[in-house]
């Protein structure tokens, strides 16, 4: 089958964004949308997206920025979804072609049934740009005092890793560092055994090692519900996570780093590559730091992860 190239559009205004009801007599009638349309040959996607919006919504649309790009095989087609978001535009919306509109929060999407290629969309909205793992600490009060500087700092996503203590230690300092980064309104991944998350079930997801990823058959019944999210570093263990439905990865290493010396650095080229096929958000790990953000997302990914380049030194 060859593939149609469809521009999809993310229209955001205070929190909320656009999306459309599909119509009865539409493929997968009656699910939720962001509006777009096919790409003629030659256009540009933003181009599209400007006519598209004007068509269909009735808005005028500018600045539109790539969210992400999404490949997907249906029985009866295979579409290469190119997403763009903006929130610069005139005029009100409103359904030129007998459509249903609606705003809807950010935070509420996954309430709303939307086709499965649209999954990595929703994910892509409401995941930040930058994944902060927590390091070493001395003690509880010094881990929790370095998680305090980074939330004040702005970091709204964190996955607490803390290879050094026993399970117990983990499990009492991760509900402190849980409650302290809901505080700031930022969301928490733990890594461990899924075990721990149904232990931990104050906590926004998990986060699986490779390991952890190739030796399981099925996503964890833990994380339903929640952000699954995988650490990978072949195409292999890249395709294992599509499978058990991983919400988003952290592909690795992109830049040399002296936590895996013996492995050969991806670089930004191929990490482009590998995201291009991947339809679900990618963030780029090993030798990143805060100002990678712009080329992991110019490369296509979501954005950057990291340890030593984002958890702050002794207070």
């Amino acid at each position: 089958m060859s593939e149609k190239a469809i521009a999809v559009g993310v229209l955001v205004q205070d929190g909320a964004c656009l999306i459309a009801k599909r119509q009865a007599h539409q493929h997968l009638g009656g699910l939720w949308e962001f509006p777009g349309g096919k790409i003629a040959p030659g256009e540009a996607p933003e181009d599209a997206l400007i006519r598209e919006f004007k068509e269909e919504v009735g808005v005028t649309t500018h600045a539109w920025r790539p969210l992400i790009e999404i490949p997907w095989v249906y029985e009866t087609r295979t579409v290469r979804l190119k997403v763009y978001q903006t929130d610069r535009f005139e005029g009100t919306p409103s359904g030129e072609e007998g459509q249903t509109l609606k705003w809807c929060p950010l935070a509420k999407l996954t309430e709303y049934g939307f086709p499965p290629a649209n999954q990595g969309i929703l994910a892509a909205l409401q995941l930040p740009h930058t994944m902060m793992i927590s390091g070493r600490f001395a003690d509880f009060e010094d881990g929790l005092a370095r998680l305090n500087a980074a939330l004040e700092e702005g970091l709204r996503l964190v996955q607490l890793r803390a290879k050094h203590l026993d399970e117990a230690s983990f499990m009492a300092w991760a509900r402190e560092a849980i409650a302290q980064c809901h505080e700031y309104g930022a969301q928490v991944l733990i890594n461990g055994p899924a075990k721990w998350l149904a232990a931990l079930p104050e906590a926004d997801g998990l986060q699986l090692s490779s390991q952890a990823l190739m030796a399981l058959t099925e996503r964890p019944a833990q994380s339903r519900g929640k952000w699954l999210s995988a650490s990978v570093h072949t195409q292999a263990e890249l395709a294992k996570a599509l499978e058990l439905e991983a919400d988003c990865v952290l592909l690795s290493p992109v830049q040399p780093t002296a936590s895996h010396p013996d492995m050969t650095p991806l670089g930004w080229a191929q990490f482009a590559e590998w995201v291009k096929d991947c339809p679900v958000p990618v963030y780029a790990l090993g030798g990143v730091k805060s100002g990678d953000v712009d080329q992991a997302r110019t490369s296509g990914g979501q954005g950057i992860a990291a340890i030593s380049g984002l958890w702050p030194q002794p207070l």
